[in-house]
């Protein structure tokens, strides 16, 4: 059970310390996680997801958890 509720969002949304879904795990992003190139864009962890096709799970937290 997690402590986040997931939703889909735009990769150039995501900032250092977000958590997000990644290859099924939650993970929290980092700033040398991002890397930004002209060529593919924005990666995340290495994964363009489809150079922005595909949309980033983002955890928000549930309401009531601390």
């Amino acid at each position: 059970m997690s402590a986040f509720n997931f939703y889909g969002v735009d990769k150039s949304t995501i900032r250092a310390g977000d958590v997000i879904l990644h290859d099924g795990k939650e993970m929290t992003v980092g700033r040398k996680d991002i890397a930004r190139s002209s060529f593919m864009g924005i990666s995340i962890f290495g994964d363009c997801y489809n150079l922005g096709y595909k949309r980033v799970l983002k955890g928000v937290l549930k309401n009531g958890r601390k």
